[in-house]
């Protein structure tokens, strides 16, 4: 009896053990407090309305007022919240960031030489971890996983800009 009670412990105490989760196993995007700056700039030379840059953070959409240039690493906006747009029509544009886009270093993508010239796309990313990167990529040249990712950011763009 002895050993049938052991036996008995052993694998509820394997089943307890197994069904636990770490906090970390459940976490979403929204949880993790992800921030994504996105959007187009214009060739260096444009003189006005060069660019446009919207921001996803905490299920909200914002838009820098000021269409500052992404001159820097990281971009400082004035942004304003957009209470037009729906958060659940702009979010899969954190869930479907490509994940090689993560080995990159800032900077462009596919163009270590490229400088604003000829304008193109911004990405950002920063989250609670302390994870934050800057992307610039050309919309005529970019890296083959970015293919439909740059297609989605084309279509959302315009969905916000029509707004």
């Amino acid at each position: 009896m002895k050993k049938l009670n052991l036996i008995l412990n052993l694998l509820l105490l394997t089943f307890i053990i197994s069904g636990c989760k770490s906090e970390d196993d459940n976490v979403t995007s929204e949880e993790k407090n992800e921030i994504l700056i996105f959007g187009w700039f214009a060739d260096s030379s444009c003189s006005g309305d060069c660019s446009t840059i919207y921001k996803i953070e905490n299920e909200k959409v914002y838009k820098d007022i000021d269409y500052n240039y992404p001159e820097n690493t990281f971009f400082e906006g004035n942004f304003q919240l957009m209470t037009n747009a729906d958060y659940q029509d702009f979010k899969n544009l954190i869930a479907e960031l490509p994940n090689e886009i993560f080995n990159e270093p800032n900077g462009y993508l596919d163009c270590t030489d490229c400088t604003d010239v000829n304008g193109g796309f911004y990405l950002e990313l920063q989250n609670d971890d302390g994870f934050h990167k800057s992307w610039r990529f050309r919309n005529a040249l970019y890296p083959d996983y970015m293919k439909n990712y740059r297609s989605l950011l084309v279509d959302k763009i315009a969905e916000l800009n029509s707004l």
